[in-house]
């Protein structure tokens, strides 16, 4: 119990520091600076800066998807954009950090694989071959379309965004909700 303890100080004391910082810019000394813990405890509780911003990141995306229940892919993106707007600084310091450790790219993964997880269980067997690439281009479209919305200030409100979303999406993925 104390391990989970210290693993959700960490995490809260790396929020506090990616309200202020880009994840680029974060640094392990700053998080163990903030969570008053030695790096040693951070090691045994983490990899590195972006393993804290990895399971950060899917306890939020895990509560969104399982503790909420939706009947379409507007109310995911109502819960989805909730949560951005609530933290918005953060997320946005989040989609600044580029590379193959980025926010971007977590949240790519996890959705793609949330994505064939549900295609299977409806189906019985995962993305095909041709079905993989347009689950991407979903994807990739919804991903960077919140990171749009974000940085261009939210133009237009997050129901009419997630209503613009949910049109969108091919027929064939609607059933995953």
């Amino acid at each position: 119990m104390a391990k989970e303890i210290t693993k959700k100080h960490i995490i809260d004391c790396f929020n506090t520091l990616s309200r202020k910082y880009s994840i680029d810019n974060i640094t392990v000394n700053m998080i163990v600076a903030e969570a008053g813990v030695s790096k040693s405890t951070f090691y045994r509780l983490f990899l590195d800066k972006y393993d804290v911003m990895n399971y950060n990141y899917k306890l939020v995306l895990d509560e969104i998807f399982e503790k909420t229940k939706f009947k379409s892919w507007g109310e995911l993106f109502i819960n989805i954009l909730t949560f951005v707007e609530k933290d918005s600084k953060r997320v946005k310091n989040a989609f600044l950090s580029e590379g193959i450790n980025s926010y971007e790219k977590f949240v790519f993964d996890y959705s793609f694989n949330r994505m064939n997880d549900k295609f299977f269980e409806k189906h019985g067997h995962y993305l095909g071959k041709n079905e993989i690439y347009s689950a991407k281009i979903v994807i990739y479209g919804c991903v960077n379309t919140v990171r749009d919305w974000l940085f261009d200030g939210r133009p237009i409100s997050k129901v009419e965004l997630a209503q613009q979303i949910d049109r969108t999406i091919p027929e064939e993925y609607q059933i995953l909700c």
